[in-house]
C-alpha cells in the first residue's frame, strides 16, 4: 500500500537517513544531501506544506521538499518561483515510478 503525506517531525531522522542512502557516493565521495534536508527545514524559504514522504507498508521510501526562490533577469526584474529538491527514493526501489508519483502529487 502506497501513501503520500506531509513529513512530520517524527520522520526527520528517517528522511535524513534515506537521503544519505540515496545520494551516498552518487556524484562525489560521500554526500551532503542529508545535511541539506536537515538545515532546509529551519530556513525561511522552506515550504513545509510541500514537504512530502512516500510510504510503502508504513516505511518511508521517498521524500520531496520545496523552497521559495527568485530569478532575476538581465533587466533586474524578479520572478518568484518554487524549487524542489532533494527528491529521493530508496536506492533499492528506484526506477519504479515512485519519484514520478511524488512529483505528480506535489504538483497537485
Amino acid at each position: 500500500m502506497i501513501r503520500i503525506r506531509n513529513e512530520e517531525p517524527v520522520d526527520y531522522q528517517a528522511v535524513e537517513d534515506l537521503n544519505r542512502r540515496a545520494f551516498y557516493n552518487l556524484y562525489l565521495p560521500g554526500c551532503n544531501e542529508h545535511y541539506l534536508v536537515h538545515i532546509m527545514r529551519s530556513h525561511e524559504d522552506f515550504l513545509p506544506e510541500l514537504d512530502f514522504v512516500l510510504e510503502e507498508e508504513g516505511k518511508i521510501i521517498g521524500n520531496i521538499m520545496y523552497t521559495k526562490a527568485r530569478l532575476i533577469d538581465e533587466a533586474g526584474d524578479t520572478k518568484n518561483i518554487l524549487t524542489f529538491g532533494p527528491l529521493c527514493i530508496d536506492p533499492d526501489l528506484q526506477r519504479k515510478g515512485y519519484g514520478k508519483q511524488l512529483l505528480e502529487h506535489s504538483f497537485e
